[in-house]
């Protein structure tokens, strides 16, 4: 039976790194950042394009991990995205948050990725946001966040349709993306 929770009682929310004003590359850099442009529309983040920069604070960074999920709470797209090999030290630009999962024995971090970004939830965050110019979740709104948790084997299973359904989806682009290239050739060869 599914049981009903709020973000807070199921994860910790935390801040993305705190960086002080414009993220500069610096390819000596001892890290790398995820910033708000490398996460796509269906929530997938472009690691080949992160900016290696210097990562630095008051105390050593809370390098992002297997696991993790970020949330972007800046701008009018509010998704979750599940970080997992990751192979080198990242973290996440402020515009985000670190989710860490509790009990990953109870709820999966794939699938808590999953759920923030389906129409419910995403009705809520746009209920919830705040500013004009720059739309932006709360942290505390985004703890607050109404979520269904069903048994592990049930979570295990939405994980696994949405996972095939997106990658349906990339090999459709794909194909769409090849035939427009095979017009754009014959258009080229027919009106040189």
């Amino acid at each position: 039976m599914a049981m009903k929770a709020t973000l807070e009682q199921i994860a910790e929310v935390r801040a993305g790194h705190p960086f002080r004003g414009s993220i500069k590359e610096v390819s000596s850099g001892n890290g790398f950042v995820i910033q708000t442009r490398d996460q796509d529309a269906d929530g997938q983040v472009a690691w080949d394009s992160l900016v290696c920069t210097e990562v630095s604070g008051r105390k050593e960074p809370d390098w992002l991990k297997d696991g993790n999920v970020i949330f972007s709470a800046r701008g009018s797209r509010n998704l979750a995205s599940l970080i997992s090999g990751i192979g080198r030290p990242t973290v996440c630009s402020p515009h985000f948050f670190v989710l860490e999962v509790f009990d990953v024995y109870q709820v999966l971090p794939s699938f808590l990725a999953w759920q923030l970004n389906q129409i419910k939830l995403q009705k809520y965050f746009h209920q919830c946001a705040e500013g004009s110019a720059q739309v932006s979740i709360k942290k505390s709104e985004l703890e607050k966040a109404p979520l269904t948790i069903p048994p592990i084997e049930q979570q295990k299973l939405i994980v696994g349709l949405a996972d095939s359904a997106l990658r349906e989806k990339q090999v459709h682009r794909k194909l769409i993306a090849l035939r427009q290239q095979e017009i754009d050739a014959v258009a080229k060869q027919l009106l040189q």
